[in-house]
């Protein structure tokens, strides 16, 4: 591939990226609701793009679960608490599994790796990059199940975090998580390093469970005052 080929594609991968970004927002603040409609014409349209990154960025909205491929065309997910509460359980199985297996499997190519990663996030805590900081913990969480050599699982382990990962600035994004997750982070490496797999799986299934509640905990938050307007409605008709 030369060298402009490469620039191309690294600017269109730059650009679906950004359209993924700004659709993901609008649609976990509410700004598109569930069952809006979006088709690649409309996207490309609004973004003045071509239909190929227009599409791209919608497929990638699927694989995260906000947007789905109906028979006419593809729509906002209505969210549902308990089917989002059932993915992240698997994954959080599947991710402590394989980060035992890997614990027992990593060499010291691979330690090096996840001990830059740590080195990065302590970085970002003191400038404040929210982004980077969001991309290094999914890169820690992604290197402890990778160090397991288990395709399958690998494979099993990235369908069901693409599934949720949108959802990690209501848990990291809070006050004081950043520098709290840092620790736990720490003690599942230092765990993951001296291969002790029960207390790595013990500390990794505590610590993605906890993101998960206040994950739940955010969403249901951003839901009740829609519930009591639904609800003064309802009285108002009544009256």
């Amino acid at each position: 591939m030369k060298t402009k080929d490469i620039k191309l594609d690294l600017n269109r991968q730059t650009l679906v990226d950004r359209i993924v970004e700004i659709l993901e927002n609008r649609i976990l603040t509410g700004e598109l609701e569930p069952k809006t409609k979006l088709s690649e014409a409309g996207v490309a349209n609004e973004f003045e793009v071509s239909r190929s990154p227009a599409r791209e960025a919608l497929q990638r909205l699927e694989e995260m679960n906000l947007v789905r491929k109906t028979h006419l065309a593809r729509e906002v997910v209505k969210f549902s608490h308990e089917e989002f509460r059932e993915i992240y359980e698997l994954k959080n199985v599947v991710e402590a599994f394989g980060a035992m297996k890997g614990a027992l499997k990593a060499t010291n190519r691979d330690l090096r790796k996840i001990q830059s990663v740590m080195k990065n996030v302590g970085k970002c805590l003191n400038s404040g990059e929210f982004e980077k900081l969001k991309h290094l913990n999914y890169q820690f969480h992604d290197l402890l199940v990778k160090c397991s050599g288990n395709e399958k699982l690998i494979e099993t382990y990235f369908s069901l975090v693409k599934r949720v990962r949108w959802s990690t600035p209501f848990s990291l994004g809070l006050p004081g998580r950043t520098q709290q997750s840092f620790k736990e982070h720490q003690a599942i490496f230092e765990a993951f390093k001296q291969r002790r797999a029960q207390e790595l799986r013990d500390l990794l299934e505590t610590h993605s469970n906890n993101n998960m509640k206040r994950v739940l905990s955010q969403l249901e938050d951003k839901e009740k005052p829609k519930k009591n307007l639904q609800q003064d409605v309802i009285l108002e008709r009544q009256i």
